[in-house]
């Protein structure tokens, strides 16, 4: 990607979006001429940075030569058995072992992959929205127990906290189905327009907020509105001025799908196999609605994103503690989603992640939280990355692997297959 993009993306907000608008462990092939064959046509990205701009370089490294070419020749002959198209990186202990770009961007031109290439992220775009809104928690400008209509009056139910939506507890029905059902005009709707929506063609709960878990990508599409509305800014110009800009995250932009600029800007586009050749998938009439979805970002502005939170930026230790915890129900019983984050246990270490599934794209990005690791995976094919992230994230412990005599947990394939899940 072009240095120019970056000031691209940086400006654009303000001329579309207007401020208060409301497996198996793969071990290393005797495959080297393969390698270099796929560097050499393009399809693999060489890029030796390894660590993001702007970051502080560790005069010596924990890893070995040997080790950091073990994690390379491994990781990129898995990726290219697989024929994966994307982005990948991979951290422990705050430094890169391995990031590199697999094909191309956009198919129709064989546009290559860049190291900062932006990907729709689909639903990681929630563990942003959470984050924002324990901003507006921290700033005292919201309250997570509020209910939600005592800041958007109209909001159609009286009993739904923001915290249920924050972990998806609220009830509320599907968008998605409003919008293809009642949604004529040409322009994508947006946040307003989605709960507008709700407003002129009521729909029941589907169960009294807090006593069950459903995963909501309506809860965070309210999520988006009450930013805006709470902020005074669109939740394009929160986000950018409140996280990304700050994190130099500078490849990173929420998608207006109604900005005739971002829909041809310089980014991954999602597209599905068909026969030998990649269809594109084109925009559609939910892209309008952001929170649940929407936001673009490169592969070392996640790992920024990671080490931000790590390190305690954007949001004190206690309100990241708290977006990590366990959902508790009114029954008492524990759910594993935090707020705008999945919550696993992998090697006995605590993990926070979240897949993405969006028109083409699959993402995922996991956070070891107990060993400082983190693994980063971006596909704009629509193919099934499951068993990718489990081999990924089987070399990253393959050492601590190796002196267990427990088998890791598998990845749950089930968190892949939710429509902008």
């Amino acid at each position: 990607m072009h240095h120019k993009t970056k000031s691209f993306f940086k400006n654009i907000l303000h001329r579309c979006r207007k401020p208060g608008m409301p497996g198996n462990l793969i071990f290393l092939l005797a495959a080297v001429g393969l390698l270099s064959l796929a560097v050499h046509s393009g399809y693999v990205t060489e890029h030796t940075t390894s660590v993001p701009e702007k970051q502080p370089v560790e005069s010596v490294s924990r890893f070995s030569d040997d080790d950091l070419h073990f994690y390379q020749d491994t990781i990129t002959q898995l990726l290219l058995q697989h024929r994966f198209n994307g982005n990948v990186l991979l951290a422990r202990d705050g430094e890169v072992i391995f990031s590199r770009s697999f094909g191309f961007a956009d198919f129709r031109n064989h546009a290559p992959l860049q190291p900062d290439t932006p990907f729709q992220l689909a639903s990681i775009s929630k563990t942003f929205t959470a984050a924002a809104m324990l901003i507006l928690h921290h700033e005292g400008l919201i309250d997570i127990d509020d209910h939600v209509d005592k800041h958007i009056p109209e909001f159609p139910w009286d009993n739904i906290t923001v915290r249920h939506l924050l972990n998806h507890t609220s009830g509320v029905q599907n968008y998605m189905w409003l919008v293809e059902r009642y949604w004529k005009e040409e322009r994508k709707p947006n946040n307003e327009d989605m709960l507008q929506l709700f407003i002129d063609h009521p729909r029941h709960l589907d169960f009294w907020p807090g006593t069950r878990f459903a995963y909501s990508n309506t809860g965070y599409g309210f999520l988006g509105l009450l930013i805006e509305r709470v902020s005074r800014q669109s939740y394009a110009s929160f986000l950018h001025e409140r996280i990304f800009e700050p994190l130099n995250m500078e490849n990173s932009f929420v998608y207006d799908p109604n900005c005739s600029e971002m829909v041809t800007a310089d980014r991954a586009f999602g597209f599905r196999p068909w026969r030998h050749t990649h269809l594109l998938i084109p925009d559609v009439r939910h892209d309008g609605v952001l929170g649940d979805k929407g936001i673009y970002a490169s592969t070392y502005d996640l790992y920024n994103w990671d080490q931000a939170i790590t390190n305690g930026k954007i949001l004190p230790e206690e309100l990241w503690e708290k977006a990590f915890g366990y959902t508790t129900l009114r029954n008492g019983r524990q759910v594993r989603y935090g707020m705008g984050w999945r919550l696993q246990n992998f090697m006995d270490s605590h993990v926070v992640h979240h897949p993405g599934r969006w028109n083409g794209f699959r993402t995922s990005m996991k956070r070891f939280v107990d060993k400082d690791a983190t693994l980063i995976l971006l596909n704009n094919t629509n193919r099934n990355i499951t068993h990718l992230v489990q081999s990924l994230q089987h070399i990253l412990f393959l050492e601590e692997i190796r002196g267990e005599d427990e088998k890791p947990p598998k990845e749950d394939p089930r968190e892949y297959r939710v429509v902008g899940g």
